[in-house]
């Protein structure tokens, strides 16, 4: 694998664990639409760095569920509850962000983080294995 790679791979893993820690923020500041919405953005960008790996590179959040289905989650190299945490949380967020009516409670907020710290840990461990991260 070349260099650029492995740097754009790492790079999303960062950006993942930025996310997550702003999540885990707004959680504290009882914030939970947007520690949802921040949550899913961490496991997005984990699936990225995932997807990356795979030489793929999506254009739509859709578009991320469905690659990283077929090859991360169908394949067995990911269990299958955390595909569908990651479509879970996908759904969440466009609750959240886009439904006039739609508030996240602090229970939804806590899986949603729950949910993507697995993600991110679940592809941060695939990626060593893999030997794409030293």
């Amino acid at each position: 694998m070349d260099s650029t790679t492995r740097e754009l791979i790492k790079a999303y893993l960062e950006k993942a664990a930025q996310k997550l820690a702003v999540a885990r923020r707004l959680m504290v500041a009882r914030d939970f639409d947007d520690a949802v919405s921040r949550a899913y953005y961490a496991a997005f960008h984990a699936v990225r760095a995932l997807l990356a790996s795979a030489g793929q590179a999506p254009t739509a959040h859709h578009g991320a569920v469905i690659l990283f289905n077929l090859l991360f989650v169908k394949t067995g190299k990911i269990a299958k509850d955390v595909g569908k945490h990651f479509a879970n949380l996908k759904d969440d967020r466009e609750s959240v962000d886009y439904e006039l009516f739609t508030d996240a409670d602090e229970g939804m907020a806590r899986v949603a983080l729950e949910e993507a710290e697995r993600l991110l840990s679940e592809a941060t461990a695939f990626l060593k294995r893999s030997s794409f991260l030293e």
